[in-house]
């Protein structure tokens, strides 16, 4: 079922009469509201015609707003035009759009930076046991609690470090009333005081307990919180926070400075029904749609459901990612803490989120008014990444549980596949090629026939969903199919599939199929987050494999993650040798998606001198200290190789697109000044020169290794057994390999990008008993 189909309740006229209805109900607090509004006859006729405008401005927004202020002008001037200045107007003829799914293009609207960027750098967090003086050394150290830290590069010139914090509780509680940005709120003298103190605190000990709980390393707190800058909305209870903060990170070291107000931290606008009851707006609702106060929720938690004379949570969304952007450049070379509301914090944790905004939006969708976070942000490169951690291990703890209890519960709930009742299964393969795709098809193939069930393969995954590329295949289809590089039935990566509409389609062609069968999905994450989307969306019964050379999921080996390291080896030893020969330093850049767990791995099989990774704190430091420091102790040797590994888009000072790019040059000079490779009388140095391989896509062709054609067939056929007999178990899931004995199941809602193993990294560097 679509997720405008339970909307259809909501019509121009229902609109109308619920806004005149909320205007009329009885609402607390002291509130800065709309204009009254004034009688018309008309309203449905101009509402109607109104929605023309709408769409275009919604056409406007897929060519791209330049910023967050263009788009909130195009919008007002819907109200002003074609609304006739009629907010109610506006309201019902923007709503009724919202009802019909004909406004969702706005999640991928190019709105100045509120895109969601394809590949963001990873926070780098180390557990405590891997944390060694070398890694910690020059660098800010945040104390995340639960023995894990999050390293920084002490040189904030072209960064910008952001804490942004809510608010505790309110006099008026927004856990029980709407009450936004128009609403001047204090907070509750007893609860909410303590809860602000808390904050406080915990924000004190993510900057200053690393000193005293890390002395072993000598680390020192570099951070210095009377130079910070501090911003607040306009609402009191934020700068009440603000000075309860203050208070815990001065410690008696004196006043910090006065905050600065900021439009990106406002909450909500809830026009109306700003400071009215929650329980009565929905009962109002309710009667004014003719459903159910529980099925007129739907409307009202739609994130571009539309508060009369207000805005979205959408909206929202837009300005606040777009503004703390700004306020980043702005502040540039600073530490700013931001105290905010709960609609900030939840817009940045569904940007932070590297998946789309209406999948981050359904995962934060239950984010608890009394859960107090500190979202920590890094602004670099014109990019935010970012980490969010709740005050208070245990509430931390048990919200995870109570969530991961919650969605599962879900996902069980959309099976709908008995034991013995599976007779076919469609397979895929999505995203970008790897090694062992023909194998695990193969397996599903022939332990599908052995099981009784017809098997179809789709040629070029998603894409060939949207095209009904479905072809049953046959025994003779599959012959020496586990030996092919690649994937032998094709892939894409294809970016529409994003879009409802295209679900949808692909959905239809799927539908005669999956009757009493299910489809199988082999790809990495961004693979696996489109099966999830077709199977809460449509119920679609789904399956995952994981497979990317990237190696970036959580809990489980990828297919084409070995065989992209032994070939990549084999090309390393061949410039270990030329290396060895020429004496010549030797760049080579590897795969990664913005991860570094190819690159680390071809590293350390190959002994290389060193590997520049996107996970690293500090990859500039890492260049000078280790790649340089390397170069100066071993340019020279006889017969010594010079080769370091790169994971693509790594990024560094020495060129905008990061990676290899720019690092022979910037080494090239370096070395040119060092004596050992200058000559003098009676001395003619062996010059070394230094240059840059990109192995690239050469390793998603690598032909497939015993291994990963081992990894492959065992988790296809324990795909095909358990659809077959516990389908309850592996619906909604992707299947993880360990290893033989332990092929385990993980729900798609709960799959999670792959630590980087610092413990290997350090190893490499002889680092690993300090």
């Amino acid at each position: 079922m679509s997720k405008t189909d339970h909307l259809q309740f909501v019509t121009v006229e229902s609109l109308l009469a619920y806004g005149e209805a909320l205007s009329r109900l009885p609402r607390i607090g002291e509130a800065v509201l709309p204009g009254p509004i004034a009688p018309s006859a008309d309203r449905v006729r101009q509402a109607t015609a109104a929605q023309a405008g709408i769409l275009s401005v919604v056409e406007r927004a897929a060519a791209g707003f330049a910023d967050a202020g263009a788009y909130r002008a195009a919008r007002q001037e819907l109200i002003d035009g074609p609304c006739g200045g009629d907010a109610l107007v506006f309201y019902a003829a923007w709503n009724r759009l919202v009802a019909e799914g004909r406004l969702v293009s706005l999640y991928r609207a190019a709105i100045g930076r509120v895109q969601k960027p394809p590949i963001r750098r990873p926070v780098a967090i180390v557990p405590r046991a891997q944390l060694t003086p070398q890694l910690a050394e020059g660098r800010i150290v945040l104390d995340l609690g639960d023995d894990r830290f999050w390293l920084l590069p002490r040189d904030l010139t072209e960064r910008t470090l952001l804490f942004a914090m809510r608010h505790g509780i309110s006099q008026v509680e927004s856990k029980t009333h709407r009450v936004g940005c128009r609403l001047a709120n204090v907070l509750d003298q007893e609860r909410g005081i303590a809860k602000a103190e808390a904050v406080g605190t915990a924000l004190a000990k993510i900057l200053g307990v690393v000193g005293q709980q890390l002395d072993y390393l000598h680390v020192h707190n570099y951070l210095d919180p009377q130079s910070f800058v501090h911003l607040v909305s306009r609402s009191p209870n934020t700068t009440q926070l603000y000075q309860r903060v203050s208070a815990a990170l001065a410690a008696g070291r004196g006043e910090s400075a006065a905050p600065m107000t900021a439009d990106a931290l406002e909450s909500q606008d809830f026009g109306w029904v700003t400071g009215i009851e929650k329980a009565a707006e929905a009962e109002a609702a309710a009667q004014a749609f003719g459903v159910d106060a529980k099925v007129a929720k739907t409307l009202l938690k739609h994130p571009l459901y539309c508060y009369p004379g207000g805005n979205s949570f959408f909206d929202t969304y837009v300005s606040v990612v777009d503004g703390i952007h700004r306020l980043a450049e702005a502040h540039r070379g600073t530490v700013a803490c931001l105290y905010t509301h709960s609609s900030t914090l939840r817009a940045l944790m569904i940007f932070l989120d590297p998946r789309p905004f209406a999948e981050a939006f359904t995962e934060f969708g239950e984010y608890k008014e009394g859960q107090d976070n500190v979202v920590l942000l890094t602004y670099e490169n014109r990019q935010i990444s970012g980490y969010s951690t709740a005050v208070g291990l245990s509430q931390r703890e048990r919200a995870e549980r109570e969530a991961w209890m919650s969605v599962e519960r879900t996902r069980r709930d959309r099976v709908m596949l008995k034991p013995q009742q599976v007779r076919r299964i469609v397979a895929l393969v999505s995203g970008g090629d790897f090694a062992g795709a023909g194998a695990a098809l193969k397996e599903l193939r022939v332990t599908g026939n052995r099981f009784g069930l017809e098997v179809y393969f789709v040629r070029h995954g998603f894409l060939g969903l949207a095209n009904n590329w479905i072809e049953k295949v046959s025994e003779q289809d599959t012959r020496m199919l586990g030996s092919r590089p690649s994937s032998p039935i094709g892939s894409s990566r294809f970016e529409d599939f994003k879009d409802e509409q295209v679900q949808r389609a692909a959905v239809r062609h799927l539908e005669p199929f999956l009757r009493d069968g299910a489809l199988v999905v082999l790809g990495g994450d961004g693979s696996l987050r489109g099966a999830r989307a077709i199977y809460e969306t449509f119920g679609v019964q789904v399956v995952g494999i994981p497979g990317t050379i990237d190696n970036n999921l959580a809990g489980t080996t990828s297919l084409g993650f070995h065989s992209a390291i032994r070939l990549a080896d084999q090309s390393i030893e061949s410039l270990k040798a030329t290396s060895s020969a020429m004496g010549s330093v030797f760049f080579v850049e590897v795969m990664g998606a913005g991860s570094g767990h190819l690159a680390l791995a071809c590293a350390y099989q190959a002994r290389a001198e060193g590997v520049l990774v996107n996970e690293h704190p500090d990859p500039d430091a890492y260049i000078d200290e280790v790649i340089l420091g390397t170069l100066k102790r071993s340019l020279g040797v006889p017969n010594k190789s010079h080769l370091f590994l790169v994971a693509e888009r790594t990024p560094h000072r020495h060129h905008p697109e990061g990676g290899v790019h720019g690092l022979p040059e910037f080494v090239a000079r370096e070395v040119a000044g060092w004596p050992q490779v200058r000559p003098h009388d009676g001395h003619y140095p062996l010059t070394p020169a230094t240059k840059a391989t990109i192995l690239g896509h050469t390793l998603r062709g690598a032909p497939p290794t015993p291994e990963d054609k081992a990894i492959a067939q065992h988790l296809a056929y324990e795909t095909i057994r358990r659809l077959v007999e516990r389908p309850a178990d592996v619906v909604g899931c992707m299947l993880a390999y360990r290893d033989q004995a332990a092929v385990e199941a993980i729900p798609l809602h709960a799959l999670a990008p792959k630590p980087f193993d610092w413990e290997l990294f350090m190893r490499m560097h002889g680092r690993e008993r300090e």
